[in-house]
């Protein structure tokens, strides 16, 4: 008799038997009740469609779209149920968005004065977007994988800031000697110097990708403690609150270190 079964129990998460089939390598796993009774199974094509279904909400949460996240629906579905499962995170994120542009307005007398800052502005946002995407990305897969949990959140922090620190060298270097390029084209280069503003901005940036990627590991993890989704922090959430405090970043240096 094989005693060393490899079983599920009848409350347990489909996606968490699911992974077990696929760990296991089964064809099959057997399901029992609160008394060990063997009350059916769930073969391997049953997993692969549960898998589907997990990967199919896993995406469309990551995109902040709500509904019952069925698979192979999209035809069926009118423009107003598309409407709804869409409009309530988008409505909410633009809202959440007017903090930007509040911002922007409280340090408006910064961009007249250096009015060449603005032309920075995009690649400090879509910069610190994609930083902070990648490391939630690595995160959110790594917990759903049981690779690891809340509780391995201060290696895993320590582990982030290293890579956003070796990746905030190569790119401040970058926007530094973009500065010294092209700033001689622009009508405020007499103004501050080019070599001020290429710290300056290459300083923003290096802070930015830092912040950003720490932001994109700890909003998962905190959402997984408070037992939420990690998937719903993710893009395009974490993106409006990269760009919050990557805008607060960018201006403060900027009139911290060209004394405006």
């Amino acid at each position: 008799m094989q005693e060393d079964v490899i079983y599920a129990r009848a409350y347990d998460d489909q996606e968490e038997v699911a992974r077990m089939i696929q760990k296991y390598d089964l064809l099959a796993i057997p399901v029992v009740d609160e008394n060990d009774r063997l009350v059916g199974i769930i073969t391997h094509d049953d997993a692969m469609d549960i898998i589907q279904q997990e990967q199919q909400e896993d995406v469309e949460k990551l995109m902040a779209i709500s509904g019952a996240h069925e698979v192979g629906v999209y035809m069926r579905l009118s423009t107003w149920e598309h409407f709804k499962s869409r409009i309530p995170w988008i409505l909410g994120l633009a809202i959440l968005g007017f903090i930007s542009g509040y911002i922007v307005q409280s340090y408006e007398s910064i961009l007249i004065q250096v009015a060449i800052l603005a032309s920075f502005m995009p690649m400090l946002a879509d910069t610190g977007g994609n930083a902070g995407s990648q490391s939630a990305t690595l995160v959110i897969r790594a917990l759903a994988l049981k690779e690891i949990t809340t509780r391995d959140a201060l290696k895993i922090l320590v582990k982030e800031f290293k890579v956003a620190f070796l990746m905030a060298i190569v790119l401040a270097m970058v926007a530094y000697f973009r500065v010294l390029l092209f700033i001689g084209h622009s009508s405020t280069a007499g103004v501050i110097a080019p070599l001020k503003v290429g710290v300056a901005v290459a300083v923003a940036l290096a802070i930015q990708v830092i912040s950003s990627t720490l932001i994109g590991a700890f909003l998962p993890l905190l959402a997984s403690s408070l037992r939420f989704d990690p998937a719903l922090v993710a893009s395009p959430m974490l993106t409006t609150v990269v760009d919050i405090t990557g805008l607060f970043i960018f201006f403060s240096v900027a009139k911290l270190m060209l004394g405006l």
